[in-house]
């Protein structure tokens, strides 16, 4: 049921990011955005997006994610563009969220340099309570403020 709403909600957000797209020709412009998902339901996100070094990596934008609720970590990563994609791998201490406590994952951001409508594939070694290994899948827009 979990994997059907988020399918439905994938399917919602790239839909109205295509429908409000810019122009094929825009670029993603660097500086600061909200983190639109359907991940959690208390916290959010600001992403501070800025190139990496132009002249060592020009395909790169440096993204530090502040949240907005001090009881979350912030974490920061390399987004590199290949094909119109911008992907991202950072570990987040606090991705799981169980019941009382957290779980650290691996989260995989994958997003469109025009429609800045993305996934998040999250993946855990350990699951709450000492569960099996497993992967959640999330979907995200980025909103220029």
């Amino acid at each position: 049921m979990k994997a059907l709403k988020a399918l439905a909600a994938a399917v919602t957000l790239m839909t109205a990011a295509a429908l409000v797209a810019p122009p094929a020709q825009a670029m993603m412009t660097f500086g600061n955005y909200d983190l639109l998902t359907n991940r959690y339901n208390r916290a959010s996100w600001v992403w501070f997006i800025t190139p990496c070094n132009p002249h060592k990596q020009p395909d790169c934008a440096d993204v530090s994610a502040i949240s907005r609720l001090k009881f979350y970590y912030e974490y920061d990563g390399e987004a590199q563009l290949k094909d119109g994609r911008y992907t991202m791998t950072v570990d987040v201490p606090d991705g799981l969220q169980c019941p009382g406590h957290v779980m650290p994952t691996r989260d995989t951001y994958s997003w469109d340099e025009v429609s800045l409508a993305g996934t998040i594939d999250s993946v855990y070694d350990v699951g709450c309570f000492g569960g099996p290994p497993g992967t959640q899948f999330w979907t995200f827009a980025l909103r220029r403020l």
